[in-house]
């Protein structure tokens, strides 16, 4: 899917009945943060071949070097719904699954209107 231009989200934004909140919510290592980054690939923010290695919503340093999330980070995603053409904006928060951050989770659950429950079902 090409990129959404600027002009097209912002005239998104004016219609708030169509706009969705969500955030990721899983355990650590389960794959929020890949998962985010192949929903990046969809709307061309990223290549899909660095879906999963880039890491685009862990914006620190520090998260970079550890390879987890400590910081929820949002961003506005395009979705058009093929069986009426209803388009959405999606606001994505990608939030931490370590303990140690769960300030970051619950405030990231508070403004959603709903979560991704994201589960291994390899490691538990």
């Amino acid at each position: 899917m090409p990129i959404v231009p600027p002009s097209k989200l912002a005239q998104l934004q004016c219609n708030t009945r169509n706009i969705r909140n969500v955030c990721v919510l899983a355990h650590v290592d389960h794959g929020k943060t890949t998962l985010s980054d192949a929903l990046l690939a969809t709307n061309g923010i990223i290549s899909s071949k660095l879906a999963g290695k880039i890491r685009y919503l862990d914006s620190r340093e520090d998260e970079q070097q550890r390879g987890i999330t400590m910081e929820s980070s949002g961003i506005s995603l395009y979705h058009k719904q093929t069986e009426n053409d209803t388009e959405y904006l999606i606001n994505l928060i990608d939030s931490p699954g370590h303990v140690d951050f769960s300030s970051e989770v619950a405030s990231a659950a508070r403004l959603s209107d709903g979560a991704l429950v994201l589960v291994d079902v390899l490691e538990g």
